[in-house]
């Protein structure tokens, strides 16, 4: 079944600064999420390997139990993510915990970038450069 896209919300840098706290929540969740997702998964693996060699019951167990909490994580973190979405806001990075506030710039769409650990939202972004493009926030966002 196809989903309809979202109607692009636009922020204003006010708007996108009020929202910013509860979007620091979730990103931060999501981000700690993940790295507990990759150490398990990288867990997983491990026992995997020796589980094939040696058959050891225990150690079958373990990875079910393991394979059980990766797919709860993965859910958790999927429907974090679509709740960022939801408020019209793009969640770019699991490992640094981006998001991307739509707005506009000389009639243009460009995003207001915002990385976990930043204060405020300090830099903006052409569509199509993402993070490597960041440029900080001058008078010229409507």
């Amino acid at each position: 079944m196809a989903r309809l896209r979202q109607e692009l919300r636009l922020f204003t840098l006010e708007e996108a600064e009020r929202m910013l706290p509860l979007i620091r929540s979730i990103v931060r969740d999501i981000v700690e999420d993940f790295r507990t997702l990759q150490e398990k998964s990288l867990r997983l693996r491990q026992i995997q390997a020796d589980a094939g060699r040696t058959g050891r019951e225990a150690q079958i167990e373990t990875a079910k139990a393991l394979s059980d909490e990766i797919a709860q994580l993965t859910r958790g973190i999927n429907e974090m993510v679509e709740e960022v979405g939801r408020l019209g806001v793009e969640f770019k990075g699991y490992e640094e915990g981006l998001a991307d506030f739509p707005t506009r710039r000389g009639g243009e769409i460009v995003y207001l970038c915002w990385k976990l650990g930043e204060e405020h939202i300090g830099y903006w972004h052409p569509l199509d450069t993402g993070f490597a493009g960041r440029r900080p926030i001058d008078d010229s966002l409507d």
